[in-house]
């Protein structure tokens, strides 16, 4: 991944999504620093109200070293 530091990823509230998520950022060398579930709720930005849907948002650190292998 050429990307280093921290990538924030919002996944649908589904099981196989968050797994299919999960795999992708084990292929990327990426490690998961956190996952979060958030429930349905209403948001306000700006004065204006929406609906947000139940989901997870998963925390990865694409900047750690790789170590090095044991010989």
């Amino acid at each position: 991944m050429s990307d280093d530091g921290y990538k924030v990823i919002s996944v649908e509230d589904d099981p196989k999504l968050l797994q299919e998520a999960l795999d992708q950022v084990s292929e990327d060398e990426g490690v998961v620093v956190s996952v979060l579930w958030q429930p349905s709720r209403e948001v306000t930005v700006g004065g204006v109200t929406k609906q947000a849907s139940s989901g997870y948002v998963v925390i990865v650190d694409f900047g750690l070293e790789q170590p090095e292998p044991h010989h």
